[in-house]
């Protein structure tokens, strides 16, 4: 009897390994014939997918067992593998055992198959970070197993299957940067991380949220989302603000950026306790931060700036001590801050920018010695500035510090980034540090962006104590700044935006300028005292978009190297290079809290520029002692925007080529001595909206045509006593007509003509008199005339 029941067992196992090889072969061949479907040259990383290697050994395959005979495929995770391709070509049904799919981030594209619901072990799906479009297919409401679906960042569209709320084990749902509808789900007991951000959902907040007992994360940022937040007020749940916000008592993170939320911030939201992360900027909500905050005792981020809330910080936010991110910038907050502010939180970016603060900052605003970027700019604060040792960033410009300077930057010795501008701080920048200002100004080790513009600075700007400058961008405008051109900038090899304009500057415009400053994108020497003439050597910066030298007493030509301007050759295609940006680490996003500003005068107005300065390319040599023509190589400046030559000595004519300047926008040739005809190629300029040729001793006909036609305002033309024509109305005589390449040439030719025929005439009139039977005839006849 033993011998047939051992046969048994014997033939069953031989069964088993015969179906376990049976469904290896299967996926085997499964997979093999989807890399054929696949694009050929996204494939490299599959090489190991090969009949002549084990199934388990493959890349991205993972086996329950596999070093057994009797392993199979459990997992397939291939993230960022570099495929291309669709999925309705792989056999799902031959992945029984599967419970891992993660093909994130490759370039997968078509639907979503519904036979994905196949795969009924499966745990983890994760699709995120394709281009997979269409709809989301209602069969994966029947993946009784799945835990975590992440379908975020496709191009999905359509409502989300009510189904996939019905998912009995789903913890993780995200859904986000797609196009789908807002979901319509009932609630979700076991959902912990929710996230649907970017998705343009209009209408009122989603009600499922509300109950979902176990929710900790949530991101319905960049939405349009309307109503007061969360609805937790009776227009969609009565009873929510005290019986089920205690449902979602459990929640860590609350995302609800950039959505159109309006009204107040309900004080039940006080009632999250282990909430660590509220992040609702860009929105419309109004009134109060509610003084409740300080029951939210895990908070660490508190990100609400670019709203509409009013009233002064409450004091109780003082008590929340493990807050780190404080960002209520771009408000309408009034008051003083409170004093105890600081003391004993561990601060880190703390943002009040843009509000209607007064009163001086919290002296113990660094206490926890953690705070790197202080950011308080445009508001009304005065008085001291807290001591900050570990600060790396302070935005504390337009507001009314003043007085002597020596103690501003000294409390942030590792200082990497300085905007003090538009305030009322005076004295002179020393040389040294002890106690006036720290070493990373004067020495430039650490510091890349300095902003002292639009103070009372005064003096020269001391010599450098170290050669290791690391300076980027540096803005000393508009302040009493005295002495040459500062040879200290020599070091600065990094420069790329040199602002010294509106100073009382004096002396030459070195030569050095142009290969101790490699990076130089935009020089601003404007309204200054500088004498002598422009260094051609200036022509050497490859990157330089805007150079203005305006309002000065610089005197010669204008070199014609300025033609070799590279970032002025091409049109700009929007990518020009740019301008320093700031970027300021909030939350997972990074702002911009501030972009280098630069003073220009743009189409006859004065200007400040500022992220637009990226784009700009231009030439301003206004109000100076130039003399000498216009170079005609200028024309070869094709992504020129900004022309201004004007108040000069300049003489000769107007380039006949002009018209190459094709992205010009702007041109000012006005209060020169410039003689000769418009050439007719300005009608050529498709771009230009601004053009200023009054005061010159131009003659001729205005031409006519293309951008010219909108160029209709006569002070254009105004004091050229020979011009002709609209919008001067004046009429063109016969002699002033034509083109300006034919008028150059009629003087010359019409000479030749009458020289021509007066030798002519006087050779044949000469030799009839001279000779004695023509000239009794000629005489005799001329008599006759005379007696009629």
């Amino acid at each position: 009897m033993d011998l047939p029941r051992n046969l048994l067992c014997i033939l069953f196992f031989l069964l088993v390994c015969t179906s376990h090889a049976a469904h290896s072969e299967q996926a085997a061949a499964a997979l093999l014939h989807w890399k054929s479907t696949l694009d050929s040259r996204s494939t490299s990383n599959l090489s190991s997918w090969s009949p002549a290697n084990s199934t388990c050994v493959w890349f991205g395959i993972l086996c329950s067992n596999a070093s057994a005979t009797t392993s199979h495929i459990i997992g397939l995770r291939l993230p960022e593998a570099g495929i291309k391709g669709r999925l309705e070509t792989l056999n799902f049904a031959a992945f029984p055992q599967l419970t891992e799919l993660n093909l994130s981030r490759n370039g997968l594209h078509g639907a979503i198959p519904a036979s994905i619901s196949l795969l009924q072990a499966l745990v983890y799906l994760d699709l995120s970070f394709n281009s997979l479009e269409t709809f989301i297919p209602p069969e994966l409401g029947s993946l009784s197993n799945l835990v975590d679906l992440r379908l975020d960042n496709n191009n999905l569209t359509g409502a989300v299957p009510y189904q996939l709320s019905k998912l009995p084990k789903i913890a993780r749902l995200e859904i986000s940067h797609n196009y789908l509808d807002k979901p319509d789900f009932s609630p979700m007991p076991t959902l912990q991380i929710f996230s649907m951000y970017s998705m343009g959902v209009n209408g009122s907040f989603p009600q499922f949220i509300l109950e979902c007992p176990n929710l900790t994360f949530l991101d319905v940022s960049w939405n349009k989302l309307s109503g007061p937040i969360l609805e937790l007020i009776p227009k969609i749940a009565p009873n929510l603000t005290y019986l089920k916000l205690g449902t979602l008592g459990e929640l860590l993170v609350l995302d609800l950026q950039n959505n159109p939320l309006n009204g107040p911030i309900p004080v039940e939201i006080c009632k999250l306790s282990n909430l660590y992360w509220l992040n609702a900027p860009g929105n419309n909500l109004s009134g109060t931060i509610p003084p409740c905050i300080s029951g939210m005792a895990a908070l660490t981020r508190l990100e609400l700036w670019n709203n509409q809330l009013e009233g002064e910080l409450p004091a109780t936010i003082s008590q929340l001590h493990r807050l780190m991110y404080l960002l209520v910038g771009f408000n309408r907050l009034t008051g003083p801050v409170p004093k105890d502010l600081g003391q004993g939180q561990p601060l880190i970016i703390v943002d009040l920018s843009n509000n209607g603060f007064s009163g001086e900052l919290p002296p113990g605003l660094c206490s926890g010695h953690q705070l790197q970027e202080l950011v308080v700019n445009n508001n009304s604060f005065s008085g001291l500035l807290p001591a900050c040792p570990n600060l790396t960033y302070a935005w504390i410009g337009q507001n009314n510090y003043s007085g002597d300077n020596s103690y501003v930057i000294g409390k942030y010795p590792i200082l990497r980034g300085l905007d003090a501008s538009w305030n009322e701080f005076t004295g002179m920048i020393p040389s040294s540090l002890h106690g006036e200002l720290p070493s990373c100004l004067t020495k430039l080790q650490l510091l890349y962006f300095v902003d002292l513009s639009r103070n009372a600075f005064s003096g020269e700007f001391p010599a450098l104590t170290s050669h290791n400058c690391s300076l980027t961008s540096l803005h000393l405008a508009n302040n009493d700044f005295t002495g040459g051109f500062p040879s200290s900038l020599s070091y600065c090899s990094n420069l790329t935006i040199l602002d010294l304009g509106n100073n009382r500057l004096n002396g030459e415009v070195p030569s050095w300028v142009s290969h101790k400053m490699p990076s130089l994108k935009i020089l601003q020497l404007r309204s200054n005292m500088l004498q002598g003439c422009i260094p051609w050597q200036l022509s050497h910066h490859s990157r330089l978009q805007l150079l203005d030298l305006a309002n000065n007493q610089l005197s010669g030509s204008i070199p014609r190297q300025f033609a070799n301007f590279a970032s002025m050759i091409q049109q700009s295609d929007g990518f020009y290079l740019g301008s320093t940006h700031i970027l300021l680490t909030y939350s997972n996003r990074a702002l911009t809290p501030y972009s280098d500003r630069i003073d220009l005068i743009w189409k006859g107005k004065y200007y400040t520029f500022e992220k637009a300065i990226a784009h700009m390319t231009g030439i301003d040599l206004l109000s100076n002692l130039l003399s000498g023509e216009i170079p005609t190589e200028l024309t070869n400046l094709k992504g020129l925007q900004l022309l201004n030559l004007s108040r000069n000595n300049l003489s000769g004519g107007i380039p006949n080529d002009i018209g190459n300047l094709k992205a010009l926008e702007s041109l000012d040739l006005s209060c020169n001595e410039l003689s000769g005809h418009i050439p007719d190629s300005f009608s050529g300029l498709t771009f230009l909206s601004s053009l200023n040729l009054s005061n010159n001793q131009l003659s001729g006909m205005i031409p006519t045509g293309g951008q010219l036609g909108t160029l209709n305002d006569p002070s254009i033309y105004s004091n050229n006593s020979g011009l002709c024509g609209l919008p001067l109305n004046i009429a063109c005589l016969n002699g002033s007509s034509g083109s300006a390449e034919n008028k150059d040439r009629d003087p010359g030719l019409y000479y030749s003509i009458l020289v021509g025929f007066a030798v002519g005439f006087w050779l044949w009139f000469g030799a009839i008199i001279f000779s004695d039977p023509w000239g009794v005839a000629v005489l005799s006849c001329i008599d006759r005339v005379l007696n009629c």
